[in-house]
């Protein structure tokens, strides 16, 4: 069955909740992993660091009324950053992130390129950009290679990130 989710930008008085519950859906994520770590991912430097980006844009997705997750969009109009989505833990495998995806494609209509990076070791993300949302991998970030966006010191916040980290392109046609 086909979901439908809305798109509502994050008011500022809301903004602490938003990014502790990416936090919290990042960090169950990364946790089914690696068990052992206790920190939060993404650490708040960087959520601050995309909040700050150029035309920053964080979104609640609500479905049925309630929000179930959220976006981080930055960029300009023709080329923009997914840097963070989520969907909270216990609303994920009902398909709302594809939802959430193409709701986002509609949204910003005069995007040409969308690009995103994650995680070597994500191969839930892998597999819902590649096979549900239309992404290709086209840069493999890692020791060789190093992301110049993703500083060594930062690593450390990271488990798995010694792995390496895949940058995702979608080209709208």
């Amino acid at each position: 069955m086909q979901q439908t989710v809305e798109l509502v930008p994050v008011e500022y008085k809301d903004l602490d909740d938003f990014v502790k519950r990416l936090q919290k859906a990042f960090t169950y994520a990364t946790r089914s992993d690696f068990p052992d770590f206790l920190g939060n991912i993404p650490p708040q430097r960087d959520v601050d660091e995309a909040l700050d980006g150029e035309n920053a844009e964080a979104l609640s997705i609500v479905h049925e009324g309630k929000d179930i997750g959220g976006a981080v969009i930055t960029g300009g109009e023709a080329r923009k950053t997914l840097e963070f989505l989520f969907i909270d833990p216990d609303k994920q495998n009902l398909r709302l992130g594809q939802a959430a995806w193409q709701a986002i494609e509609a949204r910003y209509p005069e995007t040409q390129i969308w690009e995103l990076v994650t995680a070597y070791h994500e191969k839930r993300n892998i597999h819902f950009y590649v096979n549900r949302c239309g992404f290709h991998i086209v840069e493999y970030f890692n020791k060789y290679h190093e992301d110049p966006e993703f500083s060594t010191e930062d690593a450390g916040d990271y488990p798995g990130s010694d792995e390496g980290l895949f940058r995702f392109v979608k080209v709208m046609s």
